[in-house]
Protein backbone atom coordinates (compact mmCIF):
# COMPACT_ATOMS: atom_id res chain seq x y z
CA UNK A 1 0.00 0.00 0.00
CA UNK A 2 2.81 2.44 0.83
CA UNK A 3 4.50 1.95 -2.59
CA UNK A 4 1.13 2.56 -4.30
CA UNK A 5 0.53 6.04 -2.78
CA UNK A 6 3.67 7.79 -4.14
CA UNK A 7 3.00 6.35 -7.61
CA UNK A 8 -0.64 7.46 -7.52
CA UNK A 9 0.37 10.93 -6.30
CA UNK A 10 2.89 11.26 -9.11
CA UNK A 11 0.28 10.27 -11.71
CA UNK A 12 -2.25 12.78 -10.35
CA UNK A 13 0.37 15.54 -10.32
CA UNK A 14 1.45 14.75 -13.90
CA UNK A 15 -2.19 14.79 -15.08
CA UNK A 16 -2.92 18.16 -13.50
CA UNK A 17 0.30 19.67 -14.89
CA UNK A 18 -0.61 18.38 -18.35
CA UNK A 19 -4.06 20.03 -18.21
CA UNK A 20 -2.56 23.29 -16.93
CA UNK A 21 0.08 23.23 -19.68
CA UNK A 22 -2.59 22.73 -22.36
CA UNK A 23 -4.60 25.66 -21.03
CA UNK A 24 -1.47 27.81 -20.84
CA UNK A 25 -0.58 26.91 -24.45
CA UNK A 26 -4.04 28.10 -25.60
CA UNK A 27 -3.48 31.46 -23.95
CA UNK A 28 -4.04 30.62 -20.31
CA UNK A 29 -7.09 30.71 -18.14
CA UNK A 30 -7.07 34.40 -17.20
CA UNK A 31 -5.82 35.81 -20.51
CA UNK A 32 -8.68 34.39 -22.62
CA UNK A 33 -10.57 37.20 -24.39
CA UNK A 34 -14.15 37.26 -23.08
CA UNK A 35 -15.42 39.10 -26.18
CA UNK A 36 -15.70 37.10 -29.40
CA UNK A 37 -17.13 37.76 -32.87
CA UNK A 38 -18.78 34.32 -33.01
CA UNK A 39 -21.34 35.43 -30.42
CA UNK A 40 -22.52 37.99 -33.00
CA UNK A 41 -22.13 35.74 -36.05
CA UNK A 42 -24.53 33.17 -34.53
CA UNK A 43 -27.37 35.73 -34.45
CA UNK A 44 -29.96 36.25 -37.24
CA UNK A 45 -28.70 38.36 -40.20
CA UNK A 46 -31.05 41.32 -39.56
CA UNK A 47 -29.76 41.61 -35.99
CA UNK A 48 -26.14 41.21 -37.13
CA UNK A 49 -26.59 44.20 -39.46
CA UNK A 50 -27.89 46.38 -36.60
CA UNK A 51 -25.01 45.25 -34.38
CA UNK A 52 -22.45 46.07 -37.08
CA UNK A 53 -23.78 49.64 -37.16
CA UNK A 54 -23.56 49.84 -33.35
CA UNK A 55 -20.00 48.50 -33.46
CA UNK A 56 -19.01 51.24 -35.92
CA UNK A 57 -20.42 53.83 -33.50
CA UNK A 58 -18.40 52.15 -30.75
CA UNK A 59 -15.20 52.39 -32.78
CA UNK A 60 -14.47 48.67 -32.95
CA UNK A 61 -15.51 45.41 -34.59
CA UNK A 62 -18.66 43.66 -33.36
CA UNK A 63 -17.88 41.24 -30.54
CA UNK A 64 -19.74 40.13 -27.44
CA UNK A 65 -19.49 37.97 -24.35
CA UNK A 66 -21.22 34.61 -24.08
CA UNK A 67 -24.43 35.88 -22.42
CA UNK A 68 -24.92 38.89 -24.72
CA UNK A 69 -27.93 37.20 -26.31
CA UNK A 70 -30.50 35.04 -24.55
CA UNK A 71 -33.50 33.29 -26.10
CA UNK A 72 -36.73 32.04 -24.57
CA UNK A 73 -39.94 30.67 -26.01
CA UNK A 74 -43.49 30.21 -24.77
CA UNK A 75 -46.87 29.62 -26.36
CA UNK A 76 -45.30 29.24 -29.82
CA UNK A 77 -43.45 32.57 -29.69
CA UNK A 78 -39.67 33.02 -29.65
CA UNK A 79 -37.98 36.03 -28.02
CA UNK A 80 -34.34 37.07 -28.10
CA UNK A 81 -32.85 39.60 -25.69
CA UNK A 82 -29.60 41.53 -26.19
CA UNK A 83 -27.64 42.79 -23.18
CA UNK A 84 -25.30 45.58 -24.28
CA UNK A 85 -23.23 45.57 -21.09
CA UNK A 86 -21.89 42.34 -22.68
CA UNK A 87 -21.09 44.05 -26.04
CA UNK A 88 -17.55 45.20 -26.79
CA UNK A 89 -17.60 48.99 -27.12
CA UNK A 90 -14.74 51.50 -26.82
CA UNK A 91 -17.18 54.46 -26.75
CA UNK A 92 -19.21 53.02 -23.86
CA UNK A 93 -21.50 56.05 -23.59
CA UNK A 94 -23.08 55.13 -26.94
CA UNK A 95 -24.66 52.10 -25.19
CA UNK A 96 -24.67 52.91 -21.49
CA UNK A 97 -25.72 55.84 -19.34
CA UNK A 98 -23.77 55.36 -16.11
CA UNK A 99 -24.62 51.87 -14.85
CA UNK A 100 -27.73 51.63 -17.07
CA UNK A 101 -26.98 49.87 -20.36
CA UNK A 102 -29.15 49.26 -23.38
CA UNK A 103 -31.23 46.06 -23.45
CA UNK A 104 -33.34 45.07 -26.45
CA UNK A 105 -35.93 42.31 -26.89
CA UNK A 106 -36.87 40.94 -30.31
CA UNK A 107 -39.79 38.73 -31.32
CA UNK A 108 -39.35 36.21 -34.11
CA UNK A 109 -42.28 36.67 -36.44
CA UNK A 110 -42.68 35.28 -39.99
CA UNK A 111 -39.02 34.27 -40.08
CA UNK A 112 -37.72 37.73 -39.10
CA UNK A 113 -36.94 39.40 -35.78
CA UNK A 114 -38.60 42.68 -34.87
CA UNK A 115 -37.75 44.92 -31.93
CA UNK A 116 -40.57 44.83 -29.34
CA UNK A 117 -38.87 46.32 -26.24
CA UNK A 118 -35.89 48.59 -25.63
CA UNK A 119 -34.69 50.04 -22.33
CA UNK A 120 -31.62 51.35 -20.51
CA UNK A 121 -31.41 49.32 -17.30
CA UNK A 122 -28.97 47.58 -14.97
CA UNK A 123 -30.39 44.21 -16.02
CA UNK A 124 -33.25 42.63 -17.91
CA UNK A 125 -34.38 39.06 -17.43
CA UNK A 126 -36.91 37.18 -19.55
CA UNK A 127 -39.11 34.74 -17.62
CA UNK A 128 -42.04 32.48 -18.41
CA UNK A 129 -45.23 33.80 -16.78
CA UNK A 130 -48.63 32.08 -17.15
CA UNK A 131 -47.67 30.43 -20.49
CA UNK A 132 -46.36 33.69 -21.94
CA UNK A 133 -43.19 35.75 -21.51
CA UNK A 134 -42.50 38.32 -18.86
CA UNK A 135 -39.67 40.78 -18.34
CA UNK A 136 -38.03 41.80 -15.09
CA UNK A 137 -36.26 45.13 -15.54
CA UNK A 138 -33.82 46.19 -12.83
CA UNK A 139 -32.62 49.78 -12.48
CA UNK A 140 -33.62 53.01 -14.14
CA UNK A 141 -36.99 54.68 -14.63
CA UNK A 142 -38.45 51.66 -16.51
CA UNK A 143 -37.72 49.20 -13.69
CA UNK A 144 -40.49 46.76 -12.98
CA UNK A 145 -42.28 43.72 -14.36
CA UNK A 146 -43.77 43.50 -17.83
CA UNK A 147 -45.87 40.85 -19.53
CA UNK A 148 -46.27 40.06 -23.23
CA UNK A 149 -49.80 40.87 -24.46
CA UNK A 150 -49.44 39.27 -27.95
CA UNK A 151 -48.50 42.71 -29.40
CA UNK A 152 -46.22 44.41 -26.88
CA UNK A 153 -44.90 44.23 -23.33
CA UNK A 154 -47.26 45.82 -20.79
CA UNK A 155 -46.02 47.06 -17.41
CA UNK A 156 -47.50 44.96 -14.59
CA UNK A 157 -45.76 46.51 -11.58
CA UNK A 158 -42.92 48.74 -10.50
CA UNK A 159 -40.07 47.15 -8.58
CA UNK A 160 -38.54 48.90 -5.58
CA UNK A 161 -34.76 48.77 -5.31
Amino acid sequence: MSRFMPTMSALLLAGSLSATSAAYARGGFASENPFAAEHIEALPPEIQRKLSARARACGNKAAAAHYFSVTIGANGEQFLSLHFEEFSCRARTTLCQGDLCLHEVYLRSRGKHRLVFSVHARDLKMVEVESTIGLEVVGGPARGRYQWSRRRFVRMSTRKE
